[in-house]
């Protein structure tokens, strides 16, 4: 098995860690300014790197904001694995919508989201972003899951998309929207857990399979 150089392990530690320094600096930098107050000049200094290695590892501002949204949805963390075992919805429904609530609520989501809405009025492209790298990709992973629990006859749901749609707003509805309006107003981990578990038992009520007469 060939194995990499300790240069070149070394070279990659070294890149990983100006990349994070990177997204950390632009991070800042679009909470302090929003989107079109920053520069990637800006970022670039406040990450103390060159222009040259911000451009290497970030092709356009556009692309740098994108990486921060997706950010809470593909930390390295096994939390953010959509992994999920299949068969068993009763226990794996619940710690799905309590991973996806732990994501939008990362403390930078909220007014990360707000700047780009604001950018979207001004570049509507911008507004896809959310959409294709951070929100999204959870959508479709949960829209698949439901698809293969349908296939193992462990609940019945003939529009898996409109499923993942239905449970994900179960919680983005408590947990995300009001604090979207009003910092302040992040609701208690009781009142998460309770949402998360209620949206649960309502997808399973919802689209259990159907039993079979005299059994």
């Amino acid at each position: 098995m060939n194995r990499a150089s300790p240069a070149a392990a070394y070279q990659r530690q070294i890149s990983t860690a100006k990349r994070n320094a990177i997204l950390d600096a632009a991070l800042e930098c679009f909470l302090a300014r929003g989107f079109a107050g920053t520069s990637l000049a800006r970022i670039a200094r406040a990450a103390d790197v060159s222009t040259a290695t911000l451009y290497r590892h970030f092709p356009s501002k556009d692309e740098l904001f994108a990486q921060i949204i997706e950010r809470p949805f593909l930390g390295e963390s096994p939390d953010a694995s959509t992994d999920w075992p299949g068969g068993r919805p009763a226990q794996t429904l619940p710690a799905i919508a309590h991973q996806y609530a732990r994501r939008i609520l990362t403390p930078y989501f909220h007014p990360l989201v707000r700047a780009l809405i604001a950018e979207a009025l001004r570049a509507p492209e911008m507004g896809h972003a959310l959409e294709e790298r951070g929100h999204g990709p959870f959508l479709a992973a949960v829209r698949e899951y439901f698809a293969r629990e349908d296939t193992l006859g462990s609940l019945s749901v003939v529009d898996p998309g409109l499923a993942a749609e239905q449970f994900l707003g179960m919680i983005s509805a408590v947990v995300f929207w009001p604090r979207m309006l009003n910092d302040a107003r992040r609701p208690s981990d009781a009142k998460i857990a309770r949402t998360c578990e209620e949206a649960a038992k309502t997808v399973l009520a919802r689209y259990a399979p159907p039993t079979v007469p005299g059994c």
